[in-house]
């Protein structure tokens, strides 16, 4: 009985060279897509689409919105910019940088829009970002009135930790206070807050 041959096994250099050659078609379909080729365009975004959504999500949350357009935005500002692709990466990895650059970008600016609100809400006012300009800017000032009856660091705590988000071991860190300290400077803060904006007579701490 002859034996069958066998199948010859995958070697690490089999790999490599597949990773290679998958490279290698990468930067030919960049430049294709690039250059205006449609179905070159189509082929790029179907191979890397997946994973450059996946990458957004963990930047701004798997059940964000905004994963979607800024996979959208990041492919068209990589072939606007695929002259600046030198090749020293791969071309997914290329893509993976201006993801999450843009998905960094979206979430920041959303952060910018949502402290406003953040901070006249803090205060208890109701400031949202889609209110009309008038009663958004009234209830800005009104806001930095009461802040500005605070102490310095009755004012910096209340900020940075219910505002701006610290934890207190970072405002710790940030402006070498402990942090039983601020701790009680912060309740302080709030009912000294409370105070100016109700009927409370609070004492400065």
């Amino acid at each position: 009985m002859t034996p069958k041959p066998t199948e010859p096994r995958a070697t690490h250099d089999d790999s490599s060279r597949k990773r290679q050659g998958g490279a290698d078609e990468d930067r030919v379909l960049l430049e294709r897509a690039a250059a205006g080729d449609e179905q070159a365009v189509r082929a790029l975004y179907r191979t890397h689409v997946a994973k450059l959504q996946r990458q957004a999500a963990r930047v701004l949350g798997p059940n964000d919105p905004d994963v979607e357009d800024v996979v959208q935005q990041s492919f068209l500002a990589a072939l606007d910019g695929a002259v600046k692709f030198d090749g020293r990466s791969s071309v997914q990895t290329w893509l993976f940088g201006i993801v999450t650059r843009r998905a960094l970008d979206a979430a920041r600016a959303r952060y910018r829009r949502q402290r406003f609100a953040r901070f006249v809400g803090s205060l208890g006012f109701q400031a949202e970002v889609s209110a009309p300009p008038d009663a958004a800017y009234h209830a800005g000032v009104e806001s930095e009135r009461l802040l500005a009856l605070l102490s310095p660091l009755q004012r910096t705590v209340f900020v940075l930790h219910d505002v701006e988000g610290y934890t207190f071991a970072e405002i710790s860190g940030l402006i070498d206070v402990g942090i039983s300290t601020l701790h009680g400077r912060l309740i302080a803060a709030r009912k000294r807050l409370d105070a100016l904006s109700g009927d409370d007579e609070v004492d400065d701490a």
